[in-house]
């Protein structure tokens, strides 16, 4: 049997896991360290029949309590070969995937000078925001980024990147352009979305993301076009069509409270399909406490063959820092589905219970 990409790539990290573990010790031994996230939740929907929590995963609640669709295990390996020559993987299991393994990452890094250096190999594709941490639910003060936004159906790609990093005053700076593709067969959300295998294929892919930041603002502008080649039960139904998404970001912190806020266009201009999503999030720390409220949502424009994804949801939350690596979350999520060619999942009020860890 011919084994798939995703099984490929799984086989070599772990033999690459096995290769790193044994390198010598001595003095040109490299510098191994390991570090992990996991988050375990528990939620139901409260009215109405489903929740799509996770859009890429497709982690989804019902009236059922659930453990799968938000709970996460990841482990990362750094390898420090020089102060300059370094390899970074991530590997984690997801109860939305039947906790299959799966690779996040895998690339070389290479400092050409203390502010400029090139990634090779698989990562993060960095379309919005909360991208390089998605997985990472201590990262955040939700149980997950607001999934009106987080609509991807690729979340990585295989290529080569090159960051610059710089300094001025009290401002951080950061430029990220990269280059690379990404196969995916049998993409859950795109199956979920079709009834039918869909298997998708993003190449060509360049894009660039700027970001400032100071003590309490912070602006971040993301950029990408690409081709899409589709296929739905083998059949070719898109053939490099292109694509480009764009989004922004602007973050403040005003003493004690927190203002987060994303916007997002996707255009495939040869092909009818636009939407905007958006979100906005006031957080407030009391303490080790952060309640937050959120509003997010999701707007197709309406095309030739009527497809009107549309949806919205109000978030209410509470985080409990209860020691430095663990939070404890409390969320209640309503969804306001308006689509009705192309509806998700429809209404529902749902509540979610959950810890995140970081070790």
């Amino acid at each position: 049997m011919r084994k798939r990409p995703d099984q490929l790539r799984f086989q070599f990290l772990s033999w690459l896991f096995l290769c790193i573990i044994q390198w010598p010790i001595g003095p040109a031994a490299a510098d191994v360290r390991l570090n992990g996230f996991a988050s375990i939740a528990v939620g139901k929907v409260i009215e109405g029949e489903a929740f799509l929590a996770d859009f890429p995963k497709t982690g989804i609640y019902d009236t059922r309590l659930s453990l799968d669709p938000d709970t996460s295990l990841g482990l990362q390996l750094s390898s420090y070969f020089t102060s300059d020559v370094s390899l970074i993987a991530q590997v984690s299991v997801h109860g939305a995937e039947d906790y299959d393994p799966r690779i996040d990452w895998l690339y070389l890094n290479y400092y050409l000078t203390s502010q400029l250096s090139i990634q090779l190999g698989r990562k993060g594709l960095p379309l919005y925001y909360y991208s390089d941490y998605f997985d990472v639910g201590y990262a955040y003060y939700w149980i997950r980024p607001p999934p009106d936004v987080y609509t991807w159906q690729i979340t990585n790609y295989n290529g080569i990147s090159v960051l610059y990093e710089t300094a001025i005053g009290q401002w951080d700076g950061s430029v990220n352009l990269y280059y690379g593709s990404e196969e995916s067969e049998d993409n859950q959300l795109l199956g979920l979305l079709f009834g039918a295998r869909v298997d998708e294929t993003w190449k060509n892919m360049i894009g660039i993301v700027a970001s400032m930041a100071n003590p309490w603002l912070e602006v971040r502008v993301s950029h990408m076009q690409g081709l899409i080649d589709r296929t739905i039960n083998d059949v070719s139904v898109i053939n490099e069509i292109k694509q480009q998404f764009l989004g922004l970001s602007v973050n403040m912190t005003i003493d004690r409270l927190l203002i987060l806020s994303e916007f997002n266009n996707y255009q495939q201009p040869d092909n009818d399909v636009a939407y905007d999503a958006y979100l906005l999030s006031f957080g407030y720390q009391i303490g080790d406490l952060t309640p937050h409220i959120t509003r997010s949502g999701f707007k197709q424009s309406i095309n030739a063959i009527g497809n009107d994804e549309k949806h919205h949801t109000t978030s209410v939350g509470l985080r409990w820092d209860v020691v430095d690596n663990i939070a404890v979350k409390l969320q209640y999520d309503k969804v306001t589905d308006d689509g009705v060619v192309v509806p998700i999942k429809g209404d529902s009020k749902s509540i979610t219970l959950g810890m995140d860890v970081v070790f």
